[in-house]
């Protein structure tokens, strides 16, 4: 059954006054400031369209992904052709925007995304992916500091076997962001790596909501974040592996390493692992401290000046989470705007 805008509206909008605003006590918004998101209700929503299943409405629990459905965001639709290779750029016009792109089998695609920057209580985008056999995608954003309020990224991606989906993000915002992705490994040999950099300062909070179901055997998926935090900036990670109980030869890893720079920065951290077949492999740490005081004071007893010795430790410290991925846009994209922390 095909819906109508204003019906997927008025069924994200029922959606929404079902769950009911996120509080903290709620697993999903654990860490989040959620006294600063605006009431989302709207009494006036037809509960008729409640049972809706398109783009999973109906089981939805997350207020994020619902938000640009609720406020009737277009939605803009993109098909890559099997074999196709394209790099593009991604921009939502308005503060809520709806993108939806399927990559064909053996399609190569790499999607920068970028800010709207215009100022606005709230921005909220939603990105609904699926990867058929054989597609290889990247999707990166590292766009340069802004004075967003409060905004909201949801990712809900789809990938068949032996496909290769590489996410990559630096985020330097000055406001209160929340990005929630939910993969689905859905085919043997399908692979999904998650890396993210945090370089905050001021009262500026970043949080993050992964769960990755590995739903088929032989699959890999691999998190691996770092967090440069001063002043009084705060960062949360909160990443879900899922493995079912017919998927062995699983291989997953998650690593969050934290570098406080600030006495009042600080970060959480909880990584959920549920595995339900004993071949597998699944392994997490995290780490957090200052930057090393031999390391200090190797750089400045040659004559460097503390401030530069500074950086160069901050700038190595970031690099390293890059260094490793293929040769491509978000390499080269990313590695260019490291140049100039």
């Amino acid at each position: 059954m095909s819906y109508t805008n204003s019906e997927l509206a008025q069924a994200a909008q029922a959606r929404i006054n079902a769950l009911g605003m996120p509080r903290r006590n709620n697993e999903l918004w654990s860490f989040f400031p959620v006294h600063k998101i605006p009431n989302m209700m709207n009494d006036s929503a037809s509960c008729t369209a409640a049972d809706c299943m398109e783009f999973g409405i109906a089981t939805e629990n997350d207020v994020c992904a619902l938000i640009p459905i609720a406020k009737a965001a277009p939605v803009m639709i993109k098909n890559f052709a099997p074999g196709d290779t394209e790099m593009g750029l991604v921009k939502s016009r308005d503060d809520f925007g709806h993108s939806i792109f399927n990559i064909g089998k053996n399609a190569k695609i790499s999607l920068e995304i970028l800010d709207n920057k215009v100022q606005h209580e709230i921005a909220a985008e939603r990105f609904d992916i699926n990867v058929e056999e054989g597609g290889e995608l990247e999707i990166f954003f590292a766009n340069p500091t802004n004075e967003l309020p409060l905004q909201f990224r949801h990712f809900a991606i789809k990938q068949a076997a032996n496909s290769a989906v590489r996410f990559c993000n630096i985020l330097q915002d000055a406001g209160v962001g929340r990005i929630s992705v939910d993969v689905d490994l859905n085919g043997e040999g399908a692979s999904f790596d998650y890396r993210s950099l945090s370089i905050l300062k001021g009262s500026a909070s970043k949080h993050q909501r992964l769960t990755i179901r590995h739903n088929a055997p032989n699959t890999v998926s691999n998190q691996f974040a770092r967090n440069l935090l001063d002043e009084s900036s705060y960062v949360s990670y909160d990443g879900s592996v899922v493995v079912g109980d017919h998927c062995s030869k699983v291989n997953s890893s998650q690593l969050v390493n934290t570098i406080l720079l600030g006495e009042e920065s600080c970060v959480s951290v909880k990584p959920v692992l549920k595995i339900y077949h004993d071949d597998v492999e699944c392994t997490h740490g995290n780490t957090c401290g200052e930057l090393d005081n031999d390391q200090m004071f190797y750089l400045t007893s040659r004559g460097i000046p503390a401030d530069d010795a500074r950086k160069l430790l901050m700038k190595s410290f970031a690099r390293e989470l890059f260094l490793s991925l293929n040769d491509g846009p978000a390499k080269k994209r990313l590695l260019q705007v490291l140049m100039g922390i």
